[in-house]
C-alpha cells in the first residue's frame, strides 16, 4: 500500500474513533475537506495523523 492510501485509511479509522472530529469533517464544504486532505500528505506517522484528527475541530477556530 502506498503512503497516500495508508494516510487516508488511517485518517478514516481515526475519524471513527473521534466522533467530534468526524462531525466537524462531515460539516465541511468540499473545498474545506480537500484542504484537510491536502494536509495529510505532510503527516508521516500514525501519531501525527492521530494528533491532527484529535484536534481537527479546534484547528478551525
Amino acid at each position: 500500500m502506498d503512503q497516500a492510501n495508508h494516510q487516508m485509511e488511517t485518517f478514516g479509522a481515526l475519524l471513527r474513533q473521534y466522533p467530534q472530529s468526524s462531525r466537524f469533517y462531515d460539516s465541511c464544504t468540499p473545498q474545506q475537506r480537500q484542504a484537510i486532505l491536502d494536509q495529510l500528505s505532510q503527516l508521516t506517522s500514525h501519531a501525527q495523523i492521530q494528533g491532527f484528527v484529535e484536534h481537527l475541530p479546534s484547528a478551525a477556530l
